[in-house]
């Protein structure tokens, strides 16, 4: 995706079409299913909360949260909390002046148009070091080993931490060295 409307690689309507192709395209679907059921997730006896055996990841947990004076002053509902540090980096580079930068179409439950325009790395630590016994994350070098690219924005930030979860996320803007960068598409 390019900084301009005129993209070396693609243009940003060229993208947008790009991203609903992904969509239209993806044969995805989100099922319900009963928690006993999930494989490795489980209700901790103490706690009532819901993780994953390993520790690692992220817990639903319930909060109550009180405010005074307030239109409403109390209420209680679930909360993600995820103690973990991950990584939402974004490789850019720039041709003929213009500042590009490497996206994927992700998919994950929760998202609004179930695919969505992600950074090029997105990912929690769990994830990146395997514990899900999932596939490599692409591109995760360029975040990992600081040598090899130069860091444009380095900030931790809180990913919706005043709403409905509790996460954190090291967010990176890298341009890579090399000159073959390529899309990541769905599938």
């Amino acid at each position: 995706m390019s900084a301009s409307t005129k993209g070396r690689l693609m243009s940003t309507e060229q993208c947008l079409d790009w991203l609903a192709e992904q969509r239209a395209g993806s044969a995805f679907s989100v099922d319900q299913v009963p928690f006993a059921q999930l494989d490795g997730w489980g209700f901790d006896p103490g706690t009532g909360n819901l993780g994953h055996h390993s520790g690692r990841f992220f817990t639903i947990e319930g909060l109550r949260v009180h405010l005074e004076p307030a239109h409403v002053e109390q209420w209680t509902q679930p909360i993600i909390v995820q103690r973990e540090i991950g990584i939402l980096g974004i490789l850019v580079k720039e041709f003929d002046g213009v500042l590009h930068c490497l996206m994927q179409a992700k998919m994950e439950p929760g998202n609004s148009n179930l695919v969505q325009l992600s950074p090029t790395v997105q990912a929690t630590r769990s994830n990146y070091s395997g514990v899900h016994k999932g596939r490599a994350i692409p591109y995760l070098d360029y975040f990992r080993a600081p040598r090899r690219s130069t860091v444009l924005a380095d900030s931790l930030q809180s990913e919706q931490g005043s709403s409905c979860t509790s996460a954190t996320a090291t967010s990176w803007w890298r341009p890579p060295r090399t000159s073959n960068c390529s899309r990541i598409s769905a599938g």
